[in-house]
């Protein structure tokens, strides 16, 4: 039998050595920290907001009109052994908001699905739940009133849809959507979904707790949403526009976008379009931002 000389093992034994180094250094910078991270993801004209929690939970709020982007995004954000979704929430059953979901249950373990379960006859939609469906994951209807305890603290409660869904509105399945505050101590975020003026006003009506950190704006900004009255009431430090760049609509509108710099000033007033992936990062007491462009 041939002998190996020293310069043939050290060949041999480098590449997998190197490699047992990058993947444990890859594990180092990929392990989730001691901070709640709320990542509004860049994935074009719709929504997708990624919640990663202290204790590990993936929380997913809607996917976006593009698997191609959002299996991009998540690639980026979670660690490439982690294809699990604890909580899957659909805030409503439009394309812009679904269709990013079906890809997300063909290529991830998802515990749970809630949606707001309204009518609506598209063929993504019921393509999506028909996985579910399949897949026989634990599937819940929200309403407002209903509270999430994420642990450590960190609350989602639901604050829309209304117990009677809105009917005869401008745009009932946008105002039926799935409303959310997530807190942690004193950081707080209002996740707007699409609803429009008549939602806005009956949560204040409602005298929800809408006062928040920062505000995931409604409909992309749309003029349709944003009112003074409602912006008056969440009084937010920071808000984030998910929309995408040189889109059909015209969103995001000048005037909303022009009220909300007016109000929180320019720097904090931030788009998917132009910034990117825009990540949150708190641990309940202060507040950091991370764009990537």
């Amino acid at each position: 039998m041939a002998k190996l000389s020293r310069h043939s093992l050290l060949k041999w034994l480098i590449p997998p050595l190197l490699l047992a180094a990058i993947l444990v250094w890859a594990m180092v910078l990929t392990t989730p920290d001691d901070n709640l991270h709320v990542s509004f993801l860049n994935v074009g004209q719709g929504d997708a907001i990624l919640i990663q929690t202290p204790n590990h939970q993936n929380i997913l709020v809607d996917g976006g009109p593009s698997p191609q982007a959002i299996s991009l995004e998540l690639g980026r954000k979670l660690p490439f052994w982690d294809r699990t979704i604890d909580l899957m929430i659909s805030t409503q059953p439009q394309a812009d908001h679904i269709t990013g979901l079906v890809e997300v249950l063909q290529r991830y373990e998802v515990k749970q699905v809630l949606e707001p379960g309204v009518s609506y006859n598209s063929c993504i939609y019921q393509e999506w739940l028909k996985l579910v469906e399949e897949t026989e994951i634990k599937h819940d209807v929200v309403k407002a009133g209903q509270e999430i305890d994420l642990g450590s603290g960190i609350k989602i409660k639901v604050l829309n849809p209304p117990e009677e869904f809105f009917q005869g509105t401008s745009a009932d399945v946008d105002n039926n959507g799935v409303v959310l505050r997530l807190s942690w101590g004193e950081i707080s975020f209002l996740l707007a979904a699409d609803i429009r003026w008549e939602g806005e006003f009956e949560l204040i009506k409602q005298r929800a707790n809408l006062k928040s950190t920062v505000l995931k704006v409604a409909h992309h900004g749309s003029k349709t949403s944003a009112t003074p009255q409602f912006l008056a009431v969440v009084d937010p430090e920071v808000a984030v526009i998910s929309v995408g760049a040189n889109n059909t609509f015209g969103h995001p509108s000048p005037e909303v976008v022009g009220r909300l710099k007016e109000k929180l000033g320019k720097n904090k007033v931030y788009l998917t379009s132009e910034n990117g992936t825009i990540e949150f990062i708190t641990d309940g007491e202060r507040l950091w931002v991370k764009v990537e462009r």
